[in-house]
């Protein structure tokens, strides 16, 4: 079942409530609509970021379409896309390069000898053992990243040889 058509005057009352930095929630409850109706107008019109839910983090990378939309100024450089995680409803900015495993083991460290801290509460212990978790699923995944990343420059380089003999054996004939 589809909600109320958006007017033109809303997409820009929407335009402009991003632009001052309002939230989701804020722009919903202001103008009477949907938390999901008001996420998916914005992402339709390239203003926010498209929303991808896993179990336990959200994903969200700005849209490109912001240069295709009619109520869109047209960029002169496209802008770079702005990389959020959302977690529990906060928003996280990805970082540019990801930490090594070894400063990842720090932190678990930190977190196995803050678990040692006698009067610590369940709560702070919880959230100890969950950054502990989060570590060691980060180092399993970072291992597959560089194997990964090892696996496809190998493939460009074969595929590179392999295009420099198909031309070396096309001139020779």
């Amino acid at each position: 079942m589809r909600g109320k058509q958006w007017r033109v005057d809303e997409e820009r009352q929407l335009r402009t409530f991003l632009e001052e930095g309002k939230s989701f929630r804020e722009i919903a409850e202001i103008m009477g609509k949907s938390l999901v109706s008001v996420k998916a107008k914005s992402f339709n019109l390239g203003l926010k970021s498209l929303v991808v839910a896993t179990d336990v983090l959200q994903f969200s990378v700005a849209s490109a379409a912001a240069a295709t939309s009619p109520l869109a100024p047209v960029p002169a450089v496209a802008p770079e896309p702005v990389r959020v995680a959302v977690v529990s409803g906060v928003e996280l900015k990805l970082p540019d390069e990801l930490p090594t495993v070894k400063e990842e083991l720090k932190i678990m460290a930190a977190a196995v000898n803050a678990l040692n801290q006698p009067g610590l509460s369940r709560s702070e212990a919880s959230r100890l053992q969950k950054v502990i978790f989060g570590v060691k699923a980060y180092e399993e995944l970072f291992v597959k990243a560089v194997n990964y990343e090892g696996l496809e420059k190998e493939v460009l380089e074969l595929r590179r040889q392999l295009a420099a003999e198909t031309n070396k054996n096309n001139k020779q004939e």
